[in-house]
């Protein structure tokens, strides 16, 4: 086991090394993923059940879940944790309602910027998207919600969700497409939580497919699965460099990295808060990173004795041990511009500010400008934005925030342009000087370019 004074190293901000500005983000394995991609556009499900049987721990018959499936699994889920389903129906309420609120901020509008001429824009929703839950160690059937609630407030016609297929728990040994040992009866099936959100939130097309060629199932269609606009969804490295193929072909919400948190903190905060706070974001995997920035040596002392606390009462091979240890920090800053310069430049997923309401606080929340989400005074715990604050807690990271965001109805909607005269809107003889002298000036550049077609197009309708 470590020493306790591993954990949570403290470190003053000359001590970092330039590493810790760069990029975390993982191989992307764009070299084993290619094929993948390329053999499921091309071979539709058959390329899927050969990925299946190779990578998953099933290979169903087919792909898609039976709507009754569902929402048995849903039915379930409320008779055997009735507690877990509140939850999760307060999360998917909330979510819903933030994204709602994100949705009215887009708006349609006509303006007429020169006479003659009105120029607008629309606000429309994609057609069909798609949400990719992983069911690894941790299955995030919370991420069900996250992918569907901003698609539904947008206004989407259909969400599709993938998740990799496990043997149907009615099943016996394999069925014609089971191998490799692999049990079941044939039937499609996945992490029954994950399966129970998807209908809690409407969702009732499910296929059990897993991995990269999830992604390319739903970006390209198969004889099983429709062809999407837009992916959304955590996953391991195989997903991110699928996703990072499949982009331009569709759109996907961003590549993700090991999770992250900082934390600025002064005199003020709770030791036990900051610790527990910390832990939370380490324990996701082996590469997540957990930084606290603190002025007050003591408070850095601490914190650092309530990590080993915490960390002492886990399995020697928990993921937070080895975050804790090889990625994070407690970082000692010699005033507030260095907190600010420090998370500017880093652009955390999560940003914590773990001070009492006052000037400083305040000058912060100004200042800081690169985060996924900012996580304002003590009670303002980063969990509740995992789970139920109506955040979404898809989120940027490896320094991503400095120019995204997370997940949000804007994934779903684009936004479109509209030119039309006036006299076309009014039916009247109304001023179209603007519009003459537009076209005057689109003449010019155009044969200023070279392009006469485009000269001749504005010329036409002045003479």
């Amino acid at each position: 086991m470590q020493e306790a004074n591993e954990y949570l190293k403290i470190v003053t901000k000359s001590d970092l090394p330039d590493s810790f500005y760069s990029s975390r983000r993982l191989s992307s394995s764009l070299d084993t993923v290619s094929g993948i991609v390329e053999q499921v556009r091309l071979h539709g499900d058959q390329a899927v059940h050969e990925y299946a049987s190779r990578f998953d721990k099933a290979d169903p018959d087919t792909f898609e879940l039976p709507a009754e499936a569902l929402k048995d699994a849903e039915i379930k889920l409320q008779h055997e944790a009735p507690e877990l389903y509140s939850a999760l129906v307060r999360s998917r309420d909330l979510a819903l309602t933030f994204a709602v609120r994100q949705k009215e901020s887009f708006s349609d509008f006509e303006t007429m910027l020169s006479p003659g001429m009105v120029t607008g824009q629309r606000i429309i929703p994609v057609q069909r998207a798609g949400v990719y839950v992983p069911a690894g160690r941790f299955p995030l059937f919370s991420s069900v919600i996250m992918g569907s609630a901003p698609a539904q407030a947008a206004g989407v016609e259909e969400i599709i969700l993938c998740t990799p297929p496990i043997p149907h728990p009615g099943g016996g040994q394999s069925g014609n497409r089971q191998s490799g040992g692999q049990s079941g009866d044939g039937r499609p099936w996945g992490d029954e939580k994950i399966l129970a959100v998807a209908s809690l939130c409407g969702i009732n097309r499910v296929f059990a497919i897993g991995g990269a060629q999830a992604i390319a199932a739903m970006a390209y269609g198969t004889e099983s699965v429709p062809a999407v606009n837009v992916i959304v969804g955590p996953g391991n490295r195989f997903v991110s460099a699928a996703k990072k193929l499949v982009y331009g072909d569709v759109g996907i919400d961003m590549l993700a990295g090991p999770t992250e948190v900082m934390i600025i903190a002064d005199a003020s905060a709770q030791p036990a808060w900051v610790a527990a706070d910390l832990l939370a974001q380490a324990e996701h995997d082996p590469d997540a990173q957990a930084v606290l920035l603190v002025s007050d040596s003591g408070l850095a002392q601490r914190v650092q004795a309530e990590i080993n606390t915490l960390v002492s009462s886990l399995p020697p091979d928990a993921a937070a041990r080895t975050s804790l240890s090889r990625n994070s920090y407690i970082i000692l800053i010699d005033s507030w511009d260095d907190a600010v310069e420090i998370a500017n430049r880093k652009a955390p997923e999560h940003l914590e500010l773990a001070l009492d309401a006052g000037e400083i606080r305040d000058m912060l929340e100004k200042r800081l400008r690169n985060y996924g989400s900012l996580f304002i005074g003590h009670r303002s715990a980063e969990i509740l934005g995992d789970y139920t604050a109506g955040l979404n807690h898809t989120l940027p990271t490896c320094g991503s925030s400095s120019f995204t965001g997370g997940l949000s109805v804007r994934h779903f909607l684009k936004t479109v342009t509209t030119l039309r005269s006036c006299s076309d809107l009014s039916g009247s003889d109304a001023d179209i000087s603007g519009w003459k002298a537009s076209l005057r000036a689109a003449e010019i550049i155009a044969r200023a370019e070279g392009l006469e077609g485009h000269a001749l197009a504005a010329r036409c309708r002045l003479d």
